[in-house]
């Protein structure tokens, strides 16, 4: 990549890639608190209770596509047409959304009854959550402003002030209040709707006014990828629902634990795609190609490298998080974490079908992949048990990256990026799936093949020293 301005709007690809290496960093570490908690409520919980609160997450995740529409997914997007109208655009589009999450919920309060027992969740706690989702769009619409801007510290400091608030008062409760499923989930909730709050009147005071073009413009550009975005939730959520009505909570709480290691990559997916998401379509906009394909393979590659990595150590991980009893759910991990790897090749092909604003494809292709993981759990959960969830997830990812990569072959882009590297590198990833199945149950031979990737990573950080301490040192 090199260190050119892009375009018009002067972002060096060092920026980048130092908004990018920030994002990591701070999501880590911020989000180490949150894993550090873990173990306390994997002992303190009863199984029942920690499967029944990752379906009530589950569920959260897709009201909030459902319910908000993901609205603030349009601001990267509109920052290529409404840059110097940015901050009015978020304001319009956060209260569209604001208008629409109350709408949802007073359909919740009428028929609370019709949704507890399809939702399986106790309708006490149908307040908190669509408080919480309204808020929740709120934040993100300030962080995505500041990550359209690079302004990295910002974003950073933001999402570590919600993720420790968060963490505090959760063990607080859970460690102080008798019904220990209510404590985590109003300590889980109820901090962020405090920090979102916050976010909307900062987003509203720089907004000051909504206008109605772009209203139109969010509702036309998003509401296509509610599907999408939906697919994508029920991509890695439906499993643990299902496995909580075909297999039962306890079941659910082993699979959680476990799947804590693919949420682990998919921050570190998300921290990379926050930084490169925006260059990317600036340089699409500037017809840079040759930077895009130059860059993708390396881009590619570092993620592949941090994935084996997560193959190699994940049993310990789990065994920290959830002490022993969890550590039958081991097996469900090679699947989960090789489908990261075919999740983050197809975010980086979609990223031309949003610069395209064909949404319609992008929610078609996604819709496609969630069916077929959904079809496949009903048919193997009940059959093969939660293991089968894992291989249904990969097959859904693997379904979606092949839809999105025949897509953006027809729209011209197939040479966009180097492919054959990065079939390789699927191919490759997806041959490890039985090796560390066979790994897993001989933990000598993992240990030493552990010591080898270490010794590989700190021989390349140490070459290439100067450069990376360069590189820190720049403004």
């Amino acid at each position: 990549m090199s260190d050119k301005s892009i375009g018009g709007n002067n972002i060096s690809s060092k920026v980048v890639l130092k908004s990018g290496l920030w994002y990591t960093i701070s999501n880590f570490a911020f989000r180490a608190i949150a894993f550090i908690t873990t173990p306390i409520f994997a002992r303190v919980l009863t199984k029942a209770e920690y499967g029944d609160f990752n379906n009530i997450s589950s569920w959260i995740s897709i009201l909030g596509i459902l319910a908000a529409c993901d609205l603030h997914s349009s601001i990267i997007r509109a920052k290529l047409d409404f840059d110097d109208d940015l901050e009015c655009y978020s304001f319009s589009s956060l209260l569209l959304s604001t208008l629409i999450t109350g709408t949802v919920y007073l359909v919740f309060l009428i028929n609370s009854s019709f949704f507890e027992g399809l939702l399986g969740i106790n309708k006490k706690y149908f307040h908190v959550i669509f408080l919480y989702i309204a808020c929740q769009e709120a934040f993100n619409t300030y962080i995505t402003l500041q990550r359209a801007n690079y302004r990295y510290k910002a974003f950073s400091l933001l999402t570590g002030i919600s993720i420790v608030f968060t963490s505090v008062t959760s063990v607080i409760l859970v460690l102080v209040l008798d019904n220990k499923l209510d404590a985590r989930i109003y300590g889980q909730y109820i901090p962020l709707i405090i920090v979102g709050l916050c976010m909307y009147l900062m987003v509203a005071g720089k907004g000051r006014h909504a206008k109605a073009k772009y209203f139109k413009y969010a509702f036309t550009l998003s509401i296509p990828l509610v599907p999408h975005q939906l697919s994508l939730i029920l991509l890695s959520s439906s499993d643990r629902i299902m496995i909580t009505r075909l297999a039962g909570s306890e079941f659910t709480a082993l699979y959680s634990i476990a799947y804590i290691i693919t949420n682990i990559m998919a921050i570190l997916m998300d921290s990379m795609n926050k930084a490169w998401a925006p260059w990317l379509l600036t340089s699409l906009k500037a017809k840079n190609y040759e930077a895009i394909k130059k860059t993708t393979t390396p881009y590619f590659y570092l993620f592949f490298a941090l994935l084996v990595g997560a193959l190699i150590f994940a049993p310990e991980v789990v065994f920290v998080l959830g002490g022993a009893k969890y550590m039958e759910g081991i097996y469900v991990l090679p699947p989960l974490i090789v489908g990261c790897l075919f999740q983050f090749a197809y975010t980086m092909y979609v990223q031309m079908e949003f610069y395209e604003k064909k949404m319609s494809v992008v929610a078609i292709g996604s819709s496609v992949a969630a069916l077929i993981n959904i079809a496949l759990n009903l048919l193997l959960i009940p059959r093969l048990g939660y293991i089968a969830a894992g291989y249904t997830t990969l097959i859904g990812y693997v379904c979606l990256f092949f839809i999105h990569y025949t897509t953006i072959c027809r729209y011209g882009y197939k040479n966009i990026f180097d492919r054959k590297y990065i079939f390789i590198g699927l191919a490759a990833a997806t041959v490890l799936i039985p090796v560390f199945v066979f790994l897993y149950s001989f933990p000598i031979l993992r240990y030493l093949i552990g010591a080898v990737y270490i010794v590989l990573i700190l021989a390349a950080l140490l070459r290439y020293r100067e450069k990376i301490a360069s590189f820190l040192k720049s403004r």
